[in-house]
């Protein structure tokens, strides 16, 4: 009993000396961190997190990574985005070190581990580093990780929500064509176009624009069988200048991902314990009187999103040589990163309600114990011989010790309802794309955010060369 005790305690020192530095830190990260992706920031967020960066806890520096990434990302510094989602990739890939000695995951004193669909999005903003320092070859590296990524995860987890992504294939294909590998580029979007119907966990429509390039592949290898029947499937199909125009391709970032927050789940205590414990039955009722628990309550996290009065965006570019010539594209949903992490978000209603409910157990035993404790070292008091004010003082002092033994272990338990709301916070919510096939030419253009009614909340203009043969990227971020 000493010895079960003993383990008890020790568990929980480790779990307080892990947990408390770790949870202090990253509070106080969000804390500050928050308000500036809120107010979009950037230079100030990144600022923020550097500093932050280099004295952080090891626990969360997985996390820290990702969101400096994503940060500098944005704030075109992309060398230093590389940088810092490099290192994020590294920790990722030691995300097995966490010796699990807790029944409830949520109490876990976890390093940050990182989820597989935050590494195949942290493929999607190296590429785009990589082709905004001008290193295309670089940025298909990028694809290739993806791929062995999805590759990974569908050998060694069988249970894996996150199994692939149709977005990232989809990316990681015009990836591969910018550089030149048109017959992986062609790999990628067929995988792409399979993915959006078997791997679609953020919902969207297959884009046109994958199809459209899917089609002028297959046309650029003579694969008339391939090309008949993808127009067959999809009418609107249409085959683009791959050789002698370029495409203007705008990637706009949209919204802030949802944030974690607690959730609290109540059940009645005979139901819970039936359901989700079924074991010491017998013990239940004293439980429940001691306690005085008309139900038990347990802390999932889940998702809040935020308010976003952007739902699109049309583009609209002018020939600068030549004013007659205009073009426009509507934007669409290339992906809902905010309802990928909603659908991966594990929520283990057995085993966290079954250790709300042994974390009882453990308590009445231990109050039982402090009890039997209690009433063995009364009654020794009572037979020394010694002076009554003297018994008297020690039987109280011992009273009330033993009744602040027993209402600490009631508070610790009505207190353990935590969960970790550790989240990539500055993801955007969704990305949405347009694609414009463009004659070699030096081009004006304007992108108009819309919202869900059509009306537009505000503009942004750009220039740009377009290349024969050449794709041109527009980072937008709204």
């Amino acid at each position: 009993m000493l010895l079960t005790k003993t383990k008890h305690f020790l568990l929980i020192l480790l779990f307080v000396s892990l947990t408390s530095c770790a949870t202090t830190k990253v509070d106080e990260f969000y804390n500050q961190l928050a308000p500036l992706i809120e107010e979009k920031d950037i230079s100030g967020a990144v600022g923020f997190v550097s500093d932050f960066y280099n004295g952080a806890d090891k626990y969360n520096k997985l996390l820290y990574s990702l969101e400096l990434g994503y940060l500098s990302h944005a704030d075109k510094n992309y060398k230093d985005s590389n940088t810092a989602f490099e290192n994020a990739k590294l920790l990722y890939s030691l995300k097995d070190y966490t010796p699990t000695i807790f029944n409830n995951d949520s109490l876990l004193p976890k390093y940050y581990q990182g989820e597989d669909y935050e590494m195949a999005y942290t493929n999607v903003f190296c590429a785009l580093n990589y082709i905004k320092l001008r290193k295309k070859n670089e940025a298909a590296v990028e694809a290739r990780q993806a791929n062995n990524l999805f590759n990974k995860i569908k050998l060694t987890d069988e249970t894996a929500v996150y199994k692939d992504d149709p977005f990232v294939r989809y990316f990681m294909g015009i990836i591969y064509e910018n550089a030149g590998y048109l017959n992986d580029a062609m790999v990628s979007y067929k995988i792409a176009l399979r993915a959006y119907s078997d791997y679609n966990l953020s919902g969207v429509s297959v884009p046109q624009d994958l199809i459209n390039n899917l089609y002028t592949l297959y046309r650029y290898y003579a694969l008339s069988s391939e090309a008949d029947t993808l127009k067959i499937k999809y009418p609107k199909t249409q085959k683009t200048d791959l050789v002698d125009n370029g495409n203007l391709i705008i990637i706009n970032y949209n919204g802030l991902a949802p944030k974690k927050v607690t959730e609290i789940k109540n059940v009645p205590i005979d139901d819970a314990w039936q359901k989700y414990y079924n074991i010491n039955n017998d013990y239940r009722h004293k439980v429940i009187r001691e306690f005085r628990l008309q139900q038990i309550s347990a802390a999932f996290p889940k998702y809040e999103k935020y308010d976003n009065k952007i739902k699109s965006f049309v583009v609209e570019v002018v020939n600068m040589e030549d004013p007659k010539q205009k073009f426009s594209s509507a934007s669409y949903v290339a992906t809902d990163i905010g309802k990928i992490m909603e659908k991966t978000l594990e929520q283990n209603y057995k085993m966290t309600f079954y250790s709300r409910i042994n974390g009882y157990v453990i308590g009445m035993k231990e109050i039982e114990e402090i009890r039997i404790s209690y009433e063995q070292q009364r009654r020794d008091i009572l037979k020394q011989n010694m002076l009554k004010e003297t018994k008297r003082k020690l039987l109280e002092d011992l009273r009330k010790e033993t009744v602040s033994k027993i209402s600490d272990i009631k508070t610790n338990l009505e207190n353990v309802n935590s969960v970790d709301l550790k989240s990539w916070r500055s993801l955007p919510a969704t990305i949405n794309m347009a694609q414009i096939n463009l004659k070699p030419a030096k081009y004006t253009g304007t992108i108009k955010y819309l919202d869900i009614y059509g009306n537009i909340v505000e503009t942004k203009d750009f220039k740009i060369k377009i290349r024969k043969g050449r794709n041109r990227f527009v980072i937008a971020i709204s």
